[in-house]
């Protein structure tokens, strides 16, 4: 027994007991008795029951860290003596050897930057003491030496005794694993209400902990094995690790405010300025929302602002014609008023001429060039007197082919609209309209139990203190309340801003063409590429639920609910590919449940290539995916649209077995020949390079064939000499370009990882540098949102030039 007297004031002392004759049959045992605990170990010190250390080194905290009662802190004695008992129970003399010093640097202050050096049995921890006026640090960890080396980093109480060992750490503070690096944020309240805490750094025996979970389908749920007798720790080799720990201060709360209200408030005034720029009033915007259509007053080219016309130009200095004019729709009643009043004014200067030249150009534009497409006969009479609204009358002959185009060599190689569009505008409005409110119910019934469970995980972070259960940016992961993560939710908030946006202006949109047919009853059926606004407001709410569940998804990203940002990722690509698609194939509309389960089933198949993990599921995966590309380059290649008969890949193929291509519209063979190209790149590339994981690797191919399709579509509507791009459409493309490009850039940070262990991913954990609140990830979010919008609204305006051309005259492509 040896006895030691010590300085209270001085600080810690760390006892350091090593043995080389000591074995697992014949260890000894360290007694450390103090004023108010006691502390044993054995050497060799026995880890995890399979790794043996003969050399040990524990710190005692300071006393007057050790007396408590209900009041508190009691004082603990100037001089404290204490006892090292060292036992054995073996027949023979063990030598072993002793020394006892004190760590004066134990106490740390301020801005602290200071080593720490750690092993197995050789635990460290000292203790932080916060400013009075500060409310809240950052402690940082950066590994030196050792970094593959698995550790703990854990932040306690100022409490005696100290958790220096795994099975003890858990029990007190918060704790994470590290590898190269680690940072947790620490409040002054709760636990830490003094300003005071240790800061303790523990090394593993092994590397298990913070390895990545292996392949399979239990993952991380798989029991660790056994270690063999070769896999035992050699004493000769030392697992020594060491950190660089850094304390710094944190924002302020004055920061954080300004860091929350100017993304906001940036997002608001895009907002306004967006609002006011649709020159439409309040009390317009009180009939838009309550649809009082006797309330409504179409715009006119000449009632918009003179800079706002030049966005109603081509690249050509053309402009459009304005789409809410009845005047510019031939059937329009409007247009068949100005017509008779021509023909009042007849006289013998060859008015009656210019009259007849006027009737026969409307006939010219309501009639179509096949005999066997669908015509429209226009009666016009007037009432008696000459005077009065005059009398029209839209008659529609709906006859359809009898033969089967997909086999029959005669068909034509040029498709108009009018030719395929056999659906009715309101049947097709219904269908539309299923979109939004259906997409509203998968919402609710999805979001709630997300919600739930992400706020339990969140729960459990905070009362149990570990933090390896969710996926945080720790270097930048600013607290507010309950929420740990409070940077990457409030950065979402974009998403629901514009979201907003977008609907209103779909919803704008959709009450001035109900309001336009009163005067032009067909505009809907005969003119223009038709609207279907339900489909603009399942994307403009998909927008909204995105933020929404990117929101839930950051309370507590990890490994069992990465889905949930993704999911409204797959149906805004896929909502996108469909409205591009059904422009120019208006009856290619399915039902909203067979839509929404379609991506359910895309979902599906990313979630399980996640959880499997295996080489055979992305080989399966990329061997169908190669045949559906060749049977949709096919199909797009015969007919221009996708069939819904099983039949229709085996008889397109026989059609072009037959005919060969040379019949074939060169713009449709590239199309099909580089669809099949970039998805076969896709199924080749996957498998053998997974670069990424099998959720991103199926959204990017979604994402590239919408780009694919979204490129050929414009091009061709360039190439249409009677189709002009509005500068309109142009300017947000020009918007979303870069917001697209920056973002990517963001968005390839990879700060966090969900496929790895939680200490691998922290590896790539990067400080704030937006407004010292931000992240890469952030940004992206910002970005995106902008991108998105501008996306939609250049989806949204880029056939406008097309509102009152007859179907007969645009071209399917």
């Amino acid at each position: 027994m040896f006895s030691y007297r010590q300085n209270t004031v001085s600080g810690a002392v760390k006892v350091q007991v090593w043995s080389t004759s000591a074995t697992i049959a014949t260890p000894i045992l360290v007694i450390v008795k103090r004023h108010s605990s006691v502390l044993s170990w054995q050497v060799p010190l026995i880890l995890e029951e399979d790794y043996e250390y003969l050399v040990t080194n524990r710190t005692l905290c300071p006393s007057r860290n050790h007396v408590i009662d209900s009041n508190g802190m009691l004082p603990a004695p100037v001089v404290e003596n204490f006892f090292v008992e060292v036992l054995t129970l073996s027949d023979t003399a063990i030598n072993f050897f002793l020394r006892v010093e004190t760590y004066p640097t134990f106490i740390k202050d301020g801005d602290a930057s200071f080593l720490i050096e750690a092993s197995p049995s050789a635990p460290q921890f000292v203790q932080y003491n916060m400013r009075t006026d500060s409310k809240r640090v950052l402690v940082q960890l950066r590994a030196e030496e050792g970094q593959s080396f698995c550790g703990y980093l854990s932040i306690q109480s100022v409490r005696c005794p100290v958790g220096d060992l795994e099975s003890e750490l858990r029990l007190d503070g918060r704790f994470q694993t590290i590898t190269s690096q680690g940072a947790i944020e620490v409040d002054r309240g709760g636990r830490f209400k003094e300003g005071s805490f240790y800061i303790v750094v523990v090394v593993q025996p092994q590397d298990y902990d913070c390895e990545s979970a292996k392949k399979g389908i239990l993952g991380s749920l798989r029991p660790r094995s056994l270690q063999t007798a070769n896999e035992i720790s050699d004493p000769s080799k030392t697992r020594r690790k060491v950190v660089r720990i850094t304390v710094t201060e944190t924002v302020s709360s004055k920061t954080i405010a300004v860091a929350v209200i100017v993304p906001i408030l940036v997002y608001l005034v895009f907002f306004v300025v967006a609002m006011i720029l649709l020159q439409t009033g309040f009390r317009t915007w009180k009939a838009i929302l309550c649809r009082d259509l006797d309330e409504i007053e179409l715009p006119t080219c000449e009632s918009q602002w003179r800079f706002k016309r030049f966005w109603d130009k081509n690249i050509r200095r053309e402009t459009l014609p304005c789409q809410w004019e009845p005047s510019c729709y031939p059937t329009s009643r409007v247009y068949q008023e100005t017509l008779n009043r021509q023909r009042l004014k007849t006289n013998d200067n060859g008015e009656v001429n210019r009259v007849l030249d006027l009737e026969s150009q409307l006939q010219r534009r309501l009639s179509f060039t096949d005999t066997d497409m669908p015509r429209v006969d226009t009666e016009v009479t007037l009432q008696e007197g000459g005077s009065g609204r005059p009398e029209t009358r839209a008659v529609p002959d709906l006859g359809l082919r009898s033969r089967d185009p997909a086999i029959d060599p005669r068909r034509p190689t040029l498709l108009r609209m009018s030719s395929i569009n056999r659906t009715t505008s309101e049947k097709l409005t219904r269908i539309a309209t299923e979109y939004s409110f259906t997409l509203t119910t998968i919402f609710v019934f999805y979001s709630l139990p997300v919600l739930q469970l992400v706020m339990t995980h969140q729960g459990l972070l905070l009362l149990t203190g570990n933090e390896d259960l969710c996926f945080y940016n720790f270097s930048c992961a600013n607290r507010l309340g309950v929420l740990s993560d409070f940077n990457h939710i409030i950065s979402n908030a974009g998403y629901i801003i514009l979201g907003i946006l977008f609907t209103l202006q779909v919803r704008r949109r959709a009450i001035f063409t109900a309001a336009l047919r009163l005067d032009v009853p067909d505009a809907e059926d005969y003119y223009g590429i038709p609207s279907q606004f339900g489909l603009f407001y399942g994307m403009g709410l998909a927008l909204i639920m995105e933020g929404l569940m990117s929101s839930f998804y950051h309370v507590c990203p990890s490994y069992n609910n990465f889905q949930f940002d993704t999911s409204f990722m797959y149906l805004i690509t896929g909502l996108l590919i469909l409205k591009l698609y059904h422009s120019r194939h208006p009856d290619i509309l399915p039902r909203s449940f067979v839509a929404y389960s379609t991506f359910a089933g895309i979902i599906f198949i990313a979630v399980l290539g996640v959880v499997l993990k295996e080489a055979w599921y992305w080989i399966a995966f990329s061997v169908i995916h190669g045949l559906l590309a060749l049977v949709i380059g096919i199909q797009l290649l015969y007919v221009g649209y996708l069939e819904a008969s099983p039949g229709a890949p085996i008889k397109a193929f026989k059609s072009v077995r037959f005919t060969g291509c040379s019949e074939y519209p060169r713009s449709r063979i590239c199309l099909a020949a580089l669809i099949f190209s970039v998805n076969m790149a896709f199924a080749i590339i996957g498998p053998v390079m997974r670069a990424t994981d099998f959720a991103s690797h199926l959204l990017f191919v979604l994402q590239a064939n919408l780009m694919i399709y979204a490129g050929f579509y414009m091009v061709m509507k360039m190439q249409e000499p009677k189709e002009k791009i509005s500068l309109a459409t142009i300017s947000y493309f020009l918007l979303a370009l870069p917001a697209w490009i920056a973002g990517m850039y963001f968005f390839t940070a990879r700060l966090t990882n969900w496929e790895v262990s939680p200490a691998m991913s922290r590896e790539g954990n990067k400080e704030c540098f937006f407004f010292n609140f931000y992240d890469e990830h952030d940004v992206w979010h910002m970005l995106s949102a902008f991108g998105l919008y501008f996306t939609f609204m250049m989806l949204f305006t880029l056939d406008d030039d097309l509102a009152s051309v007859p179907r007969d005259q645009i071209t399917v492509f």
